[in-house]
């Protein structure tokens, strides 16, 4: 599997190419308005119903540019269960690497994350996802703050992903996934 699709999450923006990296103050000031913003956004009273999966070829990861999608409707309502420990650990291994700073800002400035690797850069595959459009209006106003603020913060920085995209990735289906 590839560690993009390990565990559950969203990617809104990535990085615009050319610029200079990141510095440890600026990767402070980002943890600062995400945490804060993750308050908000996390609020128990959002929930995303998820009600269709959808096999998609595509030809930018960022799944702006799909070329074959089927869609396969859940039946009922959504499982409330939990997801298991192992599954939890994984998103917790992931969101820890926030606690350490200095470590991580390596990684923040690895050039596989900016905007061309999401889309004129990315090779073409196929993948199972929930797309997310469109989200509670409620959670729409939380994302577009979040957004203003990092953009305020970090003027012409980042590059924002098509609403129509916003996916959570379920599994890689391409053969060469490790």
């Amino acid at each position: 599997e590839k560690s993009g699709s390990k565990w559950p999450k969203m990617t809104l923006a990535a990085e615009r190419d050319g610029l200079k990296p990141l510095t440890i103050n600026q990767l402070e000031r980002l943890q600062e308005i995400c945490q804060l913003h993750s308050l908000a956004i996390f609020d128990e009273s959002v929930t995303l119903k998820i009600k269709t999966i959808s096999i998609v070829g595509y030809d930018h990861r960022s799944l702006e540019k799909i070329c074959k999608q089927i869609d396969f409707q859940l039946a009922g309502d959504n499982d409330p269960s939990l997801p298991s420990e192992i599954e939890i650990k994984k998103v917790d291994d992931v969101v820890a690497e926030w606690s350490n700073l200095e470590s991580y800002l390596p990684k923040i400035n690895a050039s596989g994350s900016r905007i061309a690797s999401y889309r004129e850069e990315s090779p073409s595959g196929h993948t199972c996802v929930t797309f997310l459009h469109p989200l509670p209006l409620s959670l729409t106003a939380k994302l577009s703050n979040f957004q203003n603020a990092i953009n305020e913060a970090f003027p012409d920085r980042y590059e924002w992903l098509a609403d129509k995209s916003l996916h959570c990735t379920l599994r890689s289906l391409d053969t060469q996934a490790v």
